[in-house]
């Protein structure tokens, strides 16, 4: 009788921790959650970003899906591969060509 009480309570113990640990846990990723701390893109960046994709995917002398477009505030990062400098080049222009583009940032690297 005396160790089945003692069973429960050690039982009840562990009960009690596993649940204070969820508790942590769940509070910890809570922040992780909160919109306030989600940076969502403005719209206008998303825009000029698809613009460029666009022209890209447009062009015949380009590879397009290799090539990421990045744009915040009218700033443009290119990144990705493509297989010639005269690419490289080429996708760097059409980007600066585009209307809401203050300045171009190319990363693409050549394969």
């Amino acid at each position: 009788m005396i160790n089945d009480l003692i069973d429960h309570k050690l039982c009840r113990c562990w009960h009690v921790f596993g649940l204070f640990m969820v508790m942590a846990l769940l509070g910890g990723c809570a922040g992780m959650l909160n919109p306030e701390t989600i940076e969502a893109e403005p719209r206008e960046d998303v825009i000029l970003a698809m613009k460029i994709k666009s022209k890209l995917i447009e062009s015949e002398e380009l590879s397009a899906a290799a090539i990421h477009v990045d744009a915040s505030s009218g700033m443009v990062k290119l990144t990705g591969f493509v297989e010639t400098h005269a690419q490289q080049v080429l996708a760097g222009q059409i980007a600066r060509q585009t209307d809401g583009v203050i300045r171009v940032e190319n990363l693409l690297e050549v394969k």
